[in-house]
C-alpha cells in the first residue's frame, strides 16, 4: 500500500503504537531526484556561512531572517544537520509535498480531508558527523506556532537505507497515549522541549531499519529519537508535516517574529539619544 487513505488494519496500528509504515513509496529514481532537489538547496543557503549561531537545547541555529528558513548546524562545524523551514525556497520540494501519497494518508491523521502543509524540515546525518535528535515530541515544538498542533502529523520519507548504524528513527510505541510526557528542566527554554529521558529510563524504544523510499507517519505526541550515523553511509530524511487546511504555518509565525523584530529596531533607531 502506497497511496490512498489508510487500511483498516493501519488504523489500527496507528491508534495502538501511533504510527505508520508504508515501505517502497517512492521509487529510487523519484528518490535520486527528492535528494538532488535537497541538496541542491543545502548548497544554496550556506554559501556565505556567515550566519550567527546560536546554541539551543541540544542544537545549534542559524536563523536566516531574509530568507525565513532555520539552518541546524552540527556545533561549530560547517556541516549541516537540518534546514526548516524550506518550501517556500524551492518549488519542486513544494510540489513534492503536495504528492498524494503524502496528502492522502494525511487526511487520517489530520482529520481534514484537504490537509495543508505546517512546515518542512530536511534532517542530514552526514557519515560519521550526524549528531543524535533526543528524546522528544514534536507537541511542544509547535505549541506555539500552530494553531492545533495536536492534529499536526508528519510524513518522513527517507531518503538513504536507514539503518541501526546510520543513525535510523526510533520510536515508542503506544507512547501518543500519555500525552505530553515530562520535559527536561535542566536547560534553556528550547531544550526544555525535550523528553526528560532520566524520568523515562526504562522505556522501550523500537529503531525502524527501512529502506530509501519509504515513509513513517506518526502524529505529535508520538515519543521518537535517533543516534548518531557510525557508520560511512549518509542518512537523510525528508519531513513535511501536515495539517488541518486554512491553519496557520511556521513560515507564518516566522514570518511575523520577523516582522516584529524589524518594527522594533526601527522604534528604536527613531528614539532620540538620551541626555
Amino acid at each position: 500500500m502506497t497511496s490512498g487513505r489508510l487500511t483498516a488494519d493501519e488504523l489500527s496500528c496507528l491508534d495502538r503504537n501511533g504510527y505508520v509504515v508504508r515501505e517502497n513509496v517512492f521509487r529510487p529514481s523519484e528518490v535520486a531526484d527528492i535528494t538532488g532537489a535537497c541538496e541542491d538547496l543545502v548548497a544554496r543557503l550556506i554559501q556565505d556561512r556567515q550566519l550567527k549561531r546560536y546554541k539551543a537545547g541540544s542544537y545549534v541555529f542559524a536563523p536566516d531572517l531574509e530568507r525565513n528558513v532555520m539552518i541546524k548546524w552540527e556545533g561549530d562545524s560547517d556541516i549541516v544537520h537540518g534546514i526548516e523551514p524550506f518550501a517556500h525556497l524551492e518549488p519542486k520540494l513544494k510540489a513534492w509535498a503536495l504528492d498524494p501519497r503524502f496528502t492522502t494518508p494525511m487526511q487520517d491523521f489530520v482529520g481534514d480531508t484537504n490537509p495543508g502543509l505546517f512546515t518542512e524540515k530536511l534532517n542530514l546525518k552526514r557519515p560519521g558527523h550526524g549528531g543524535i535528535n533526543p528524546l522528544h515530541q514534536d507537541y511542544p515544538y509547535w505549541l506555539d506556532s500552530a494553531d492545533a498542533p495536536a492534529r499536526v502529523a508528519t510524513a518522513m520519507l527517507f531518503l538513504d537505507d536507514a539503518t541501526l548504524e546510520n543513525g535510523c528513527l526510533q520510536v515508542a510505541p503506544g507512547s501518543h497515549r500519555a500525552g505530553q510526557w515530562h520535559n527536561r528542566t535542566d536547560s534553556d527554554a528550547f531544550g526544555a522541549n525535550e523528553i526528560d529521558a532520566a524520568a523515562y529510563a526504562d522505556v522501550e524504544m523500537q529503531p525502524l531499519p527501512l529502506k530509501a523510499g519509504s515513509v513513517v507517519m506518526f502524529g505529535s505526541f508520538l515519543v521518537h529519537k535517533s543516534e548518531p550515523n557510525r557508520s560511512t553511509k549518509q542518512r537523510r530524511a525528508l519531513l513535511f508535516s501536515y495539517q488541518p487546511a486554512g491553519h496557520r504555518t511556521m513560515l507564518d509565525s516566522m514570518r511575523a517574529a520577523t516582522d516584529a523584530r524589524r518594527r522594533a529596531r526601527a522604534q528604536r533607531a527613531d528614539q532620540p539619544p538620551r541626555q
